[in-house]
């Protein structure tokens, strides 16, 4: 009796160590990662995150790296039960303008880096310590231009200031951005879209009016 039980011991050991090998082995095999982007492919960092989801062995190591990008706003993340399958859908964070080209910041201010695709974006240079500075200026043209002048530059240093550009003008407003200046800047597009010229500087720094050049 006692040699029986010793027999059938040792088959259970060896089934549960059978057993605990194959659970292991499923475990280090890559999972079949489906990903969806709601906003399309953007960002260079979106095709490095499917390059290393494809080298992903674990749930966890997929887990950690999804949570570790700052580009993602929201996502789901879902693992099909006693399969290798996951499936992610992905929400980007929206873009409204990069400093420097080192950051991106969205209409919230949310900062995340710099890894863009797609060059259809207000690029910002210069020393600009408070981002909310060019978040007003944005919305300020926007109001005051009534969506007819579309900023592609935003550039700023301490000697001249201020300076916005479109595909074919540039705008000068100089260091200091005042209600009168935007008024300006609003009548004066007015005028050149009622006479239809379109003018390559159009300069807001004097006080008295506005220098407008039509030369290249």
């Amino acid at each position: 009796m006692r040699l029986l039980k010793k027999l059938l011991m040792r088959r259970f050991k060896k089934l549960i160590f059978i057993f605990s090998l194959i659970f292991s082995i499923s475990l280090s095999a890559k999972y079949k990662i489906t990903i969806t982007y709601e906003s399309g492919i953007e960002f260079n960092s979106q095709q490095i995150l499917i390059d290393k989801l494809e080298k992903s062995q674990t749930r966890s190591e997929i887990e950690n790296l999804i949570t570790s990008q700052d580009w993602i706003e929201k996502y789901s993340l879902v693992f099909k039960p006693f399969k290798k399958e996951v499936y992610l859908n992905i929400k980007n964070r929206e873009p409204f303008f990069a400093l420097n080209k080192k950051y991106f910041f969205d209409k919230e201010l949310y900062q995340f880096k710099y890894n863009f695709l797609n060059n259809d974006l207000i690029m910002v240079s210069g020393p600009i310590d408070n981002p909310r500075d060019i978040l007003e200026l944005i919305k300020k043209i926007n109001v005051y231009s009534d969506q007819n002048f579309k900023i592609q530059n935003i550039n700023f240093n301490h000697v001249e200031g201020w300076e916005i550009e479109s595909d074919n003008t540039k705008v000068k407003f100089g260091k200091e951005l005042t209600e009168k200046k935007f008024k300006n800047f609003k009548d004066t597009l007015n005028y050149l879209i009622d006479i239809g010229k379109i003018p390559s500087i159009i300069d807001m720094r004097y006080k008295d009016g506005v220098a407008i050049n039509y030369g290249k």
